[in-house]
């Protein structure tokens, strides 16, 4: 056998191993293999991390490998957003995104930025959508969005809310809103949206504007909580006697609240098709909608390039808002 062809064909053997090693390392074929890691950049027991668990506990079951939900709450969600910035791009370690990933780009001034760009993740589809319901403490006697306004205005800033952080979700509608009312309420930062509501419910601050949960109606069938409004385009079906802020003079001020999955850059793309397509079956799942419902949630689905369309024009709107109403986020 001449050694000349033995060599050059060992050479093309390594070769054609090295190139099927090297595809199989960002091949979807195996994937995944092990436990996957979901980020929720917020309090524990918050409308998020519901929703998360929800989301978490179907996709686990179309993927066939367990998810385990970790809470980072802080600074907003800059925290755990950050932490999923910095992850290997593997697919191990997922963002359960918030809208307030439209929000991050006005929290930093230029000599303190963000660690991360938003529109620099690897989208990979919408999970569901709801809104937030404006509710006060029963003891300082407000009924009524009208209500707010009027004890706003006698006594500026003598009224407080609660909100998940500077520039979260929970933030903005009442920020805004109470700019387009022409009021002045004080606003107490905590780190989740459970703590604020926590402490709506004790009276330690008057408001706050938590997302729908079945733990707010709870709440407020039991008159724990005044339900004053939503921030929904139409009223929301589970709670039906609650007007939305448009319908109490404000016709603005919507602002829907939206879930989704997203991962580290550079996220292989057949990692991230697989995970959509099991989003995609899990949003016309009876059973999955059902629970999403449970939980006030209406199960959605978008494709990669449709959520990150979808981030880009937030931005943008967002952008506009908080200059027209005069509001400076950053921290």
């Amino acid at each position: 056998m001449n050694r000349k062809l033995t060599r050059r064909a060992l050479f093309s053997i390594a070769g054609a191993l090295a190139g099927t090693i090297a595809f199989g390392s960002s091949s979807a074929g195996n994937y995944p293999d092990r436990s996957i890691q979901l980020i929720v950049p917020y309090s524990a027991g918050g409308p998020t991390d519901v929703a998360a668990r929800v989301m978490a506990q179907a996709l686990s079951e179309r993927i066939g490998q367990s998810i385990v939900v970790m809470s980072m709450p802080g600074a907003g969600g800059v925290i755990g957003t950050s932490y999923v910035n910095r992850a290997n791009p593997d697919g191990y370690t997922l963002l359960f995104a918030v809208n307030s990933m439209a929000i991050f780009p006005y929290t930093r001034p230029p000599s303190n930025p963000l660690p991360f760009d938003p529109n620099a993740f690897t989208p990979i589809g919408s999970v569901a959508e709801s809104a937030h319901v404006i509710v006060a403490n029963k003891s300082i006697g407000i009924k009524n969005v009208a209500d707010l306004v009027e004890a706003a205005k006698k006594k500026p800033d003598s009224l407080s809310y609660g909100s998940a952080g500077v520039g979260g979700t929970t933030h903005l509608p009442i920020a805004l809103f109470a700019h387009r009312a022409g009021i002045k309420l004080l606003h107490v930062p905590y780190k989740g949206a459970a703590p604020a509501m926590a402490d709506t419910m004790a009276g330690v601050v008057s408001i706050s504007a938590p997302g729908y949960t079945d733990a707010v109606k709870a709440s407020i069938d039991n008159g724990s909580l005044v339900a004053l409004a939503s921030t929904s385009a139409k009223r929301l079906p589970f709670l039906p006697n609650v007007p939305t802020l448009a319908e109490s003079g404000y016709p603005d001020m919507v602002f829907p609240i939206w879930y989704a999955l997203f991962a580290p850059q550079g996220t292989p793309t057949d990692v991230v098709q697989k995970l959509n397509g099991a989003l995609k079956a899990m949003s016309t799942d009876p059973a999955y909608q059902k629970q999403m419902n449970s939980q006030g949630n209406v199960a959605t689905y978008m494709t990669p390039p449709q959520l990150a369309e979808m981030l880009k024009t937030d931005i943008a709107k967002l952008g506009v808002r908080l200059k027209d109403a005069g509001i400076n986020l950053e921290q």
